[in-house]
Order: C-alpha cells, then structure tokens, then sequence
C-alpha cells in the first residue's frame, strides 16, 4: 500500500462514517483525492464549481469531472457562475471564486454534523499560503494558514508535497486535466509557486521544511490562544460587554483572535484599543453569524452594539377617563387635540430636543441619555414618540409638556407593545 493510502487509513479512519463530498477541479490534485477515496471506499460525491472564466476549457473541465463520476457511479453537483460578468461591478478574482464555493461548502458542511468537505490542498499550497498571508501581517492566525481540519473542512493531503501527488497519479494511471491560468504571472499565488519560491530553494533547500515547521508551531499557538479567548468571546454574545480591564489585560495576539472570532479584520483590534472617550465608538463590519455593529467605550467597559433587532416597537393607544395618582416616564398621557399630525415613533438622533415637564425652554435628548449614565447599548435602543412639530416623549427618561394631557381634557394613553 502507498504511503499516502496508509496516511489517509491510519489518520483520517473516522472518515468511514461521514458523509464526504470533495471539491474537485477536474486537476491533478483534486482528482487523486478523488481517486484515493475511491479507492479505500470511502462514502464520496463530488462537488465542482464551473466559473465560466475559460471558455471551452471551463466547459471541458466539468464534462471531464462528471464523466469520471459517471464511470464510478458517484453523485456529482455543479454550480456555475459567470465570474467575468460579475467582475464588471469590479472586485478581485480569485477572492470572489473563493468567496463563492466556501459558500456553498460551508452550507453542506453546517447542513449535518455528519458533513465533511474535502479539499486536496497540499503541503506546497501549505507554503505558498504561508509567505502571502505573512506579507499580509495576517498574525498568528494567518501563518498558523490552513488545518487539516477545521469548521467541516477537511485537508487529508496536506503532508504531501505536489511531486509526490504527481507520482502517485502516475503509478495509478489518474487522469487530470491542467489549467493553463496556474502559470499567468498576474496572480501573486502563481508568480511564487512558478518563479520566487523556486528561485529561493535553489539557495535554501531546506525552506519548505522549515516552514512547515514554523506553520506547526503558529498552528500550536493558534490553539492555545482559542481556547484562552473562547470564555471571552462567549460572554460578549451573552452579555454584550467586555471590561476595559479585561481587554487591557489581553495580549495583542489574543485581541486579535477576540475579533476573529467576531468575523472582524485583525485591524479592528488596534482601532477598538484606541478608544478612550466615553461614547466614542469603532463600526464593526456585517457577519454571517454576529449582529455587532459597533463597540462603543463606556469608561469601564466595552459595549458591543447589536444591530440585530433593527425594528420599532409597535404603540398602543388607550382612551381613558381619569389619570393615575402617580406618573412614570414608561408610558405617557397626551391630549389628542394637541398632538400636530400622526404620532411617531424612532430611535432619538443627535440634534433631537424636547420640553420637558417641569422646565422651561427645551432639553437635547442626547444629555438626557448622557445623564441616564446608559451603555452603549441601551443608548442605541432608546426611542422617541414626536408628530409633526415636536417630540413628546424620551420613552423611560423624560416626558414632553406641549401636549400633556389634564383632567379637564380627553386623554389617550400611550406605551410600548413589544
């Protein structure tokens, strides 16, 4: 048995009770993957992607992928998409092909906990991954670059280097197709796999080695720093804060993981560290699975901002005869002959004022809330009843006199129905 049998045997026999669906191009990598599983009876079907960027050749790497599949009795799905017509509204290339098929990977794979991906990414890719993300200042996270495993995602060939692929395809007489782009020099992947790395080896032939070593050892790390920043990144879903004490205590690293874990770009880390003025605040970006859409510094905490419930609460209206002994500020009680037009109501903005009761002259609802000494949160969500001349009413903090209603008036009731 090859060795590359034996590794997938003895490493990755779980596999035996998955459901595993490989992405396959129809090249040399994919297709031994494809052909290794098939040949250790693995439960496969295959997945192909067709982006409709090389013509006649794009349509002849799907025929070929689902002929082999036919051969082998295999279930075979494809999409396509017209990448080049996509790209008109600008964008770059290759992102929006990755983009677009971790999509649907991520969506088999969260479809069952019995779903597998794999992808015959190998210990060349491992590399060249390596030196783009470090150009990137990516952290440990992106030199940590790709887990055998991960999310429902599966690597099984990420030991092996490419010459030892193409050998084993050979020795079992796989067929393959190759795409002519892996050598056009306007991607940065290709000019590092076709010209630098190799010029580099020549002088050091132990640098793949070695930075496979290094990859182990950022992938260690990266493990370590999960399980450290997990408890954290759990309480901000819970509790929508995070102390300043606790962040400050974090080391860089961990603040950056902290914010990946939210779906956000390492350098969030670095504008979220600058805040340092109560109620200022850093956007976070939209995320598949997280609705923050700011954290906003409160003095002794960060406030995560959830732009999740963007809806307005309904308004219930209740006609009465008296009013009660005592008021509060979580209702209010307006004479309708007062009120100029139709009620509404919103979340406050800056510039926002009101005639409060028992003052005279108006009040900006933005010291009102500053005064409430409310979190970011609560800020966000406090809302404010006006038609079409005045606010009436800060609801829970202050209520308006220009239309308060009197016994000596009609009088409607006026409250939050969530």
């Amino acid at each position: 048995m090859h060795r590359i049998e034996k590794h997938i045997q003895s490493n990755w026999s779980h596999l035996s009770s998955k459901s595993i669906s490989i992405a396959c191009s129809g090249g040399l990598d994919s297709m031994v993957l494809l052909a290794l599983f098939c040949k250790l009876e693995l439960d496969v079907n295959v997945l192909h992607v067709n982006y409709k960027l090389r013509g006649q050749d794009s349509e002849d790497d799907e025929k070929f992928v689902r002929k082999f599949c036919q051969s082998k009795s295999i279930k075979c799905e494809v999409r396509q998409i017209d990448l080049n017509e996509q790209l008109k509204s600008g964008g770059n290339l290759q992102q929006k092909a990755r983009d677009f098929r971790y999509k649907w990977f991520q969506e088999i794979a969260n479809g069952s906990d019995n779903n597998r991906i794999a992808l015959a990414q190998h210990a060349d890719d491992q590399v060249e991954t390596f030196f783009i993300n470090l150009a990137r200042k990516s952290g440990i996270m992106g030199l940590a670059c790709m887990p055998e495993e991960n999310n429902g995602i599966i690597r099984p060939l990420l030991p092996f280097k490419k010459e030892e692929l193409s050998s084993y395809a050979k020795e079992n007489r796989i067929q393959w197709r190759e795409d002519r782009s892996n050598s056009d020099k306007k991607y940065r992947r290709n000019l590092l796999r076709n010209e630098v790395l190799p010029f580099v080896k020549k002088t050091i032939p132990t640098l793949e080695e070695s930075v496979l070593i290094l990859v182990r050892q950022f992938q260690s790390k990266q493990n370590e720093l999960e399980l450290a920043v997990e408890p954290i990144y759990k309480s901000i879903l819970k509790n929508h804060m995070l102390s300043m004490h606790q962040f400050e205590k974090m080391s860089e690293n961990a603040k950056i993981e902290l914010f990946r874990m939210l779906e956000q770009p390492h350098g969030i880390a670095q504008e979220v560290e600058k805040l340092n003025q109560k109620g200022t605040k850093v956007p976070l970006l939209a995320a598949t699975d997280h609705t923050f859409s700011s954290v906003v510094f409160d003095k002794s905490q960060l406030s995560f901002v959830s732009a999740e419930n963007k809806s307005i609460p309904h308004l219930k209206f209740t006609t009465i005869d008296t009013l009660p002994e005592k008021f509060g500020k979580t209702e209010i009680y307006l004479n309708p002959e007062r009120i100029e037009g139709k009620l509404v109501l919103r979340r406050w903005k800056s510039g926002d004022r009101i005639s409060p009761v028992g003052m005279k002259g108006t009040r900006l609802i933005s010291d009102i809330v500053s005064d409430a000494k409310l979190t970011g949160i609560q800020k966000q969500n406090i809302f404010v009843l006006e038609d079409e001349k005045y606010i009436h009413w800060c609801v829970n903090l202050c209520i308006g006199r220009v239309a308060l209603a009197s016994e000596n008036t009609e009088k409607i009731k006026v409250q939050l129905s969530y």
